[in-house]
């Protein structure tokens, strides 16, 4: 079985940490699933679910769906460990699955009998969820034409999520040792165990409710309806006749040329709630989707990472702090608050699932990037006097290399603060030590390369640049 990690997602819902370079599910702020005394630093959503995966033995055949400008970052946080389909433009999930199956069978030899698992890298869950994914992709690989679903057990009528509704008895096949297409379970499907998933945890799937009020969230648990966990499984055979109408076939190169073709929908609308047959696993365990700074909070043990000092009076409070300047919180009852160089948010715990329709209006600018050669973090941006200047501090991790580049519309002038490495201008090497300082004017193809340690230093820009940016 194929997994695919679904992380093209935008990075509005935990501004200011995130933003179009680095979504929320690169953020770290996670726990590691194992003991984090163990690692002694966080993680990302996406290094977290990568290690749960790994310990379900999924991690192998597993690739990653995102945008170009995040490859680098993932390739950065799971260390080069997995392959990256790349969209060429942000078109919802139904793309980027069809995407996804065109580069299991053109780049990475799947055969089109093979089972491939999709899911998002934002669930915070256990590794019982993973071994799950693994037995409903063995229920699938005996199937034809079927999909199939993760569905959590629900813990309390959640607005906030959306439902699988089941069928109803007398409708599907529900007693144990029996699919829901009325064919005995292969041998080996059902598995049985405190905690683990049996055969007649397979559910037939009536439809979907997203999102409902209160009340009726309240009927659809009383009538035994699961969460929807974001997990499904199909055959990658069955890809090319839902392409068909489109006229794109399942390859991986022609896809990304003709991707304007596909809809902008999302898989579920797409497909899901069209298609017959449908079945679900019971997921019986702790999940959460970790979208808001809301849900997020409730998982993070300590109240406060970085410089973060409380008074007495405040309550039911989380602040996250990476700007390195003192952050002093008084009085805050059920608030959020994070400041980083892309902004500050203070908000109602509660209200801040709302922060998209606030940032409507901001300039979508991102003033830190991780990539996989180090880090670039703005400090300063300038336009005095009509004289536009940028500074930022650079990291370029020891044996690592920044690619070869030209700026087209620009100077800058870097100053090295630490660490020893070589930069390149035009075939010349010059030696970079502490206290170096270092033009190089626009037009000049240039790399820098770090010696032995990181090497940290300043850069300063002066004149347009505005993408002007070529990568040689």
């Amino acid at each position: 079985m194929y997994i695919v990690l679904l992380s093209g997602g935008s990075g509005k819902r935990l501004w200011p940490l995130s933003n179009d370079l680095c979504s929320k599910q690169y953020i770290k702020l996670m726990n590691h699933d194992a003991d984090p005394a163990e690692t002694g630093e966080k993680c990302s959503m996406l290094q977290r679910v990568y290690g749960q995966l790994k310990g379900a033995g999924l991690a192998e055949n597993t690739i990653v769906c995102a945008s170009s400008a995040q490859v680098e970052l993932i390739e950065s946080q799971l260390d080069n460990a997995t392959e990256v389909a790349v969209e060429p433009m942000r078109r919802d999930t139904f793309p980027a699955v069809m995407l996804s199956c065109a580069y299991l069978l053109s780049k990475k030899g799947a055969s089109p009998d093979d089972v491939v698992a999709f899911l998002p890298v934002d669930p915070y869950t256990t590794g019982a969820f993973f071994r799950c994914i693994a037995r409903l992709g063995d229920y699938i690989q005996s199937t034809e034409q079927t999909i199939g679903l993760l569905g959590g057990v629900p813990t309390y009528p959640s607005t906030k999520y959306g439902y699988i509704v089941p069928e109803k008895p007398e409708t599907g096949a529900s007693a144990a040792g029996e699919n829901v297409a009325g064919s005995e379970t292969p041998a080996g499907n059902a598995v049985s165990g405190a905690g683990e998933t049996a055969a007649g945890d397979l559910l037939g799937v009536a439809g979907f409710r997203e999102k409902p009020d209160e009340a009726a969230a309240e009927k659809l648990v009383a009538d035994g309806a699961l969460w929807n966990c974001g997990v499904f499984c199909f055959r990658l055979s069955m890809a090319s006749q839902w392409l068909a109408p489109y006229g794109v076939p399942c390859d991986y190169d022609t896809m990304v040329a003709d991707y304007e073709k596909l809809p902008k929908k999302s898989f579920d609308y797409e497909v899901l709630e069209h298609w017959k047959p449908i079945v679900a696993i019971r997921y019986d365990d702790m999940w959460k989707d970790l979208g808001t700074w809301n849900t997020l909070t409730e998982e993070m043990p300590e109240h406060s990472i970085g410089d973060v000092t409380w008074d007495s009076t405040c309550e039911n409070s989380h602040a996250i702090n990476v700007l390195g300047i003192p952050l002093v919180v008084m009085g805050a009852k059920d608030m959020v608050i994070a400041a980083s160089h892309d902004g500050i948010l203070v908000a109602d715990k509660h209200q801040s699932s709302y922060i998209k329709d606030c940032l409507a209006g901001l300039e979508d600018a991102s003033r830190y990037e991780e990539r996989r050669w180090g880090t670039i973090k703005t400090i300063d941006n300038d336009d005095d006097d009509g004289i536009k200047s940028v500074t930022r501090r650079i990291k370029v991790i020891a044996g690592r290399e920044m690619p070869c580049h030209i700026h087209e519309r620009h100077t800058e002038t870097i100053t090295v603060l630490s660490g020893m490495g070589k930069l390149n201008v035009e075939g010349t090497e010059v030696d970079l030590l502490a206290g170096s300082t270092v033009s190089i004017a626009a037009g000049k193809a240039h790399s820098l390369r770090a010696l032995g340690s990181d090497l940290r230093l300043i850069e300063v820009s002066i004149g347009d640049t505005g993408a002007d940016e070529v990568v040689k």
